[in-house]
């Protein structure tokens, strides 16, 4: 029902900005108004060896619509919020690209044993970037507020990652 109303939100305003402007910039009008809110689905608990340096919530991108918008056409992203991307398979790592993003992003790759494997800082905005392969299988992608990972102390091949959904999403 929410994508619909986004759907319906979306329309109104071509109609109403179409209306009013006849110029080139009416979609980059539309882009600044669109805001997608925060869907709280679950938290993820990261953990150093046994002690828990950080718990955030969650929103979770598992579907293929999902997956392809993640955190695009937001301004923000308050600091204890995250996406969490499930990978069914490999090749859909590599497909996540940073434009029509608004926010510069650290972009975390867990491994099947949720541990943290790479993580790539301070990625910019509005642009492709080149995706490294990886020398393990990825199970989950978190993506945070460019600096986080740095602040929480997120670290390669000791961080390990546990997360709960709140109810069935």
């Amino acid at each position: 029902m929410k994508k619909i109303n986004i759907f319906l939100i979306i329309i109104s305003f071509f109609f109403i900005l179409s209306s009013e402007r006849s110029d080139n910039n009416l979609f980059l009008d539309i882009g600044k108004l669109l805001e997608i809110e925060f869907i709280k689905h679950g938290e993820l608990y990261m953990k150093n060896k046994n002690s828990i340096i950080k718990k955030i919530d969650i929103e979770l991108a598992d579907k293929a619509t999902e997956k392809r918008n993640g955190l695009k056409y937001r301004s923000f992203l308050k600091e204890n919020r995250g996406m969490l991307f499930i990978i069914k398979n490999q090749e859909e790592y590599k497909r996540i690209d940073m434009e029509n993003m608004r926010i510069f992003l650290d972009i975390i790759y867990i491994n099947q044993f949720d541990t943290v494997i790479f993580v790539n800082q301070y990625v910019s905005p509005m642009r492709k970037f080149e995706i490294v392969d990886l020398p393990s299988k990825i199970k989950y992608i978190l993506e945070i507020n460019a600096g986080m990972s740095k602040k929480w102390g997120i670290k390669k091949g000791i961080t390990k990652i546990t997360w709960y959904l709140n109810k069935k999403k």
